[in-house]
């Protein structure tokens, strides 16, 4: 499987019928995700993210209602059935992004301009996280220099020119012609 990475807007989840539409075609699993969230755009973040995984699993090939949904001990998601499909989602402000792989992979989004936050500190952060995901160590490892991060893994970020910085971590080299805007 060739690595993708999707990333979906999520301010057009802001009309009730598009939001409820896309909800009924999740994965019991997704529904219950979204409905755990009280705030609207929490839900529409987590349904976001519904949204991207299960176009980045139909691209793949893969019917999503047949793989087991499952969390490793750290929390982090996988499907039991499929544990060489590999998966990692993002979000923030109003973007949800999925990345796949055949081989570890971690991703991360971040808005630009949160709090104090500097550029170089907002793509520093989206590779922390990214690397975390990618490799499953606990963030608290890496904020707290008690884990190096593994130089055969490579980072990849994307600048759209929409205030948001997005980041892959992967041992495998992604190219920009990795990365799908999806629309409804």
């Amino acid at each position: 499987m060739k690595t993708a990475i999707y990333i979906f807007d999520t301010k057009v989840l802001e009309d009730k019928t598009i939001f409820s539409a896309e909800l009924a075609k999740m994965t019991d699993y997704r529904k219950q995700r979204v409905d755990s969230y009280r705030d609207e755009n929490d839900r529409r973040l987590c349904l976001g993210t519904g949204i991207v995984l299960s176009y980045a699993l139909k691209k793949a090939g893969e019917n999503e209602a047949e793989l087991e949904y499952t969390k490793k001990e750290s929390g982090m998601p996988y499907f039991k059935n499929r544990p060489d499909l590999h998966f990692s989602l993002s979000h923030s402000g109003e973007r949800a992004m999925c990345a796949v792989s055949d081989s570890p992979i971690g991703c991360d989004v971040e808005l630009l301009g949160n709090g104090e936050a500097s550029y170089s500190d907002t793509v520093h952060w989206t590779q922390i996280e990214s690397y975390a995901k990618a490799t499953d160590t606990p963030l608290a490892y890496l904020m707290g220099n008690k884990t190096a991060m593994d130089s055969t893994y490579q980072f990849c970020g994307f600048e759209r020119n929409d205030g948001y910085i997005y980041t892959v971590c992967s041992k495998e080299t992604i190219t920009d012609s990795a990365l799908e805007i999806v629309e409804l």
